[in-house]
């Protein structure tokens, strides 16, 4: 969660600083997200080195769906982005103005990590099986 915000937070730094602005905004934005994370991967830790079996998958048929689908909407997420900045940066008259640019920045960045959590998620779902006896192997 914490790099939804970290990520798009490093775009909008550089793009304040590339317009010769002060980047704090976006500094302070991705510091919250790395907070974030740090936060969340603590509070995870105990199930990330745990000896415990993992529980088996409960609705299978809903994982496959969701490892059909993901590419998709991945994708899509990501060009209509795309296409809702390019629209706001041609279609407003202060669209590429130094002031909306770092924005702009961020907008069009916010949907890459939602979109890298995604796949990695499916790629987690796909392997599952793989995953769980390699898993069985180490314990």
């Amino acid at each position: 969660m914490g790099m939804v915000f970290a990520l798009p937070g490093v775009a909008q730094a550089a793009a304040l600083a590339a317009t010769g602005q002060n980047p704090e905004n976006g500094l302070v934005l991705t510091g919250l997200g790395l907070g974030i994370s740090g936060v969340g991967w603590l509070i995870a830790i105990g199930p990330r080195f745990t000896r415990t079996s993992p529980r088996p998958a409960g609705d299978v048929a809903r994982a496959e769906q969701y490892v059909r689908i993901v590419p998709g909407v991945a994708i899509a997420s990501v060009l209509a982005m795309f296409v809702i900045v390019t629209a706001l940066m041609f279609a407003t008259p202060r669209g590429t103005s130094p002031e909306v640019l770092p924005i702009l920045a961020f907008l069009a960045s916010f949907p890459l990590p939602v979109a890298a959590g995604m796949l990695y998620s499916r790629h987690l779902h796909r392997d599952r099986d793989r995953l769980y006896a390699a898993w069985l192997g180490r314990h």
